[in-house]
């Protein structure tokens, strides 16, 4: 992502159930322990404010 954003961390509830989930910059990937899901982390600029960097949470993947 440029280098024109930065964060320190940010709080998001996981989509699964609502478990505060800490997320930090560097991190690709959090893990929920309370659902037992992982989820990537991916940083996009704001659709309606291309000035602000919004953080997405995907499911994660399966290796393999």
């Amino acid at each position: 992502m440029d280098s024109e954003f930065f964060w320190e961390k940010a709080q998001v509830g996981c989509p699964n159930c609502s478990e505060l989930l800490t997320l930090r910059p560097g991190r690709t990937e959090v893990w929920c322990q309370r659902c037992e899901a992982g989820f990537e982390i991916r940083e996009a600029k704001s659709p309606s404010h291309p000035e602000r960097l919004v953080l997405l949470l995907a499911p994660k993947r399966p290796a393999g």
